[in-house]
C-alpha cells in the first residue's frame, strides 16, 4: 500500500514537472520569437535606412556633380575673356620689345655710322653718346660731353621739337630741317638735321649731316673737309 501511494504521488509530481517544463520551454520560445521578430524589423529598418541614405547620397552626388559642372562651365565663361586679355597683353608686351630691341640694334649701327654726325639725348636734353663725328661737329670730347645739354650749341629757336617749358614731345614723330650749330669753340657751322623724339624710351635722337661752316659776316658759307673722314661734308645714312 504504502508503495503504491508513493508511485502515485511521484507520477503526480513528475507530471507537474512536465507540465512546468512545457510552460517554461513555451515562454522561451515565445520569448525568442519576440527576440527574432524584433531583431528582424530592426534589421528590416537599418536596411531601409542604409537604401534610402544611399539614394539620398547618389542623388547629392549627382547634384554636386551638376552643380560642379555648372560652376565650370561659369568659370571658364569668366576666365575667357581674362585670359584673351593676358594674351593679347603678353602679345604686346612681345611686340613692344622686340621693336625696342630693333630700335636698340637700330641706334647701335648709327651710331657707329662713318658719315652722320649722331647724337643721343636723355629727357633733359643732356648728351648721352655720340658717335665721332658729332664730337667733332660740336667741338667737343667723348669724356666732357656729358656735361652739356645740345641747348648749349644750337641757338635759340633752331630746332623747334621742344615744347616752351623744355619738355621734349612723348611721340617718335620725326622732323626734318636745318639749323646753326654754335661749337664749342665759338665759330658757326650750319647743317641739315633729323629730329626723332623717343627714339629708344626716354632716349632722344639727332642726326646732322651735311654741315658747312659759316665765315664771319656771313657771307659764304663753305663745306669744309671732315677731319674725321677726310670727305668733303656728311651725308646721312639712306639719304639720296
Amino acid at each position: 500500500m504504502e508503495i503504491t501511494k508513493f508511485s502515485s504521488y511521484l507520477f503526480v509530481g513528475l507530471e507537474q514537472a512536465s507540465v512546468l517544463r512545457r510552460r517554461a520551454l513555451n515562454a522561451l520560445r515565445e520569448r525568442q520569437k519576440n527576440v527574432l521578430e524584433k531583431m528582424r524589423a530592426f534589421l528590416a529598418s537599418s536596411l531601409d535606412a542604409v537604401v534610402e541614405a544611399n539614394g539620398k547620397i547618389i542623388k547629392f552626388r549627382s547634384q554636386l556633380f551638376v552643380a560642379l559642372k555648372q560652376v565650370t562651365v561659369n568659370l571658364r565663361h569668366a576666365l575667357n575673356p581674362l585670359m584673351e586679355w593676358g594674351k593679347d597683353a603678353l602679345e604686346k608686351t612681345q611686340t613692344l620689345q622686340e621693336s625696342r630691341r630693333a630700335r636698340e640694334n637700330d641706334l647701335r649701327e648709327l651710331l657707329a655710322s662713318q658719315v652722320d654726325s649722331v647724337v643721343v639725348t636723355n629727357l633733359d636734353r643732356r648728351f648721352i653718346a655720340a658717335n665721332l663725328n658729332a664730337l667733332h661737329l660740336f667741338g667737343v670730347s667723348e669724356t666732357n660731353m656729358r656735361q652739356f645739354t645740345i641747348d648749349a650749341f644750337l641757338l635759340e629757336g633752331e630746332i623747334t621739337h621742344f615744347d616752351g617749358n623744355g619738355l621734349p614731345f612723348i611721340s617718335r614723330e620725326e622732323r626734318q630741317g636745318q639749323c646753326k650749330i654754335r661749337r664749342l669753340t665759338g665759330n658757326l657751322r650750319i647743317a641739315e638735321y633729323v629730329f626723332v623724339a623717343n627714339f629708344v624710351s626716354f632716349r632722344h635722337l639727332f642726326i646732322f649731316r651735311n654741315d658747312r661752316e659759316c665765315v664771319a659776316r656771313k657771307t659764304s658759307c663753305r663745306r669744309p673737309t671732315n677731319a674725321i673722314t677726310g670727305k668733303v661734308g656728311h651725308k646721312w645714312l639712306g639719304a639720296s
